[in-house]
């Protein structure tokens, strides 16, 4: 079972031929949702992008989740969800869409959990560039470190590290540059003076350096 990573919306009059929104503000929006849906361990099952369709050439209301797959991309599925043909062009009224693409979680996992998780995840979505998503945490002898993000109207990462003592105080709290890939957030580390987050390991982040900062914890 793996944590859904993305969904991505398309548009069609006939299921052979969907067109991908090209609607930045609207996938930014979109983006947070699934950003508080991974935070849940939110599942798709064997597949970790979904592929949304609105589409007038099922009935509206009706959620179908293709049968094909990619033997070279089985990470992907492609559902069509019906809209009627007045709402086709709608593709301004962004609470709209991101209503029709939470229905269709809820029709294709509607167990208590997976709807307690689907609708936390759009509400708080709303929330726009003031919510946040636990991305990582480490935990110490006498505290735990945190780091949440955030999601710019502009699609850039904001990293927020905040450290706790185990009596719930709060000593420390610093916004992370903001980042487009993540590439700067690896490993977190906790010590009783100092706080570390280390880039990741990868060709693209041989350049990135750790950040650290003094604390007394």
């Amino acid at each position: 079972m793996k944590v859904i990573s993305d969904i991505r919306l398309y548009k069609s009059e006939d299921i052979e031929k969907p067109v991908e929104f090209n609607n930045k503000a609207l996938n930014i929006k979109l983006r947070r949702a699934v950003m508080k849906l991974r935070e849940q361990g939110f599942s798709l099952g064997e597949f970790d992008h979904l592929y949304i369709n609105l589409t007038t050439a099922i009935p509206e209301g009706k959620v179908q989740l293709s049968e094909k797959t990619d033997s070279y991309h089985p990470w992907f599925r492609f559902c069509n969800t019906g809209i009627c043909k007045s709402d086709y062009n709608n593709t301004e009224d962004h609470d709209f869409i991101l209503e029709k693409v939470s229905l269709t979680l809820l029709k294709l996992y509607s167990s208590e959990k997976d709807t307690e998780i689907i609708e936390n995840a759009f509400s708080e979505a709303k929330k726009g560039s003031r919510m946040l998503m636990l991305f990582k945490e480490k935990k110490a002898e006498k505290g735990i470190a945190k780091i949440y993000l955030s999601l710019s109207d502009d699609g850039k990462y904001i990293p927020l590290l905040t450290v706790t003592r185990n009596d719930g105080e709060e000593i420390f709290k610093a916004e992370l540059p903001q980042t487009a890939d993540l590439n700067i957030i690896g490993e977190l580390a906790l010590s009783s003076k100092k706080v570390t987050v280390r880039p990741r390991k990868n060709a693209s982040s041989k350049h990135l350096k750790p950040i650290f900062f003094d604390i007394k914890l």
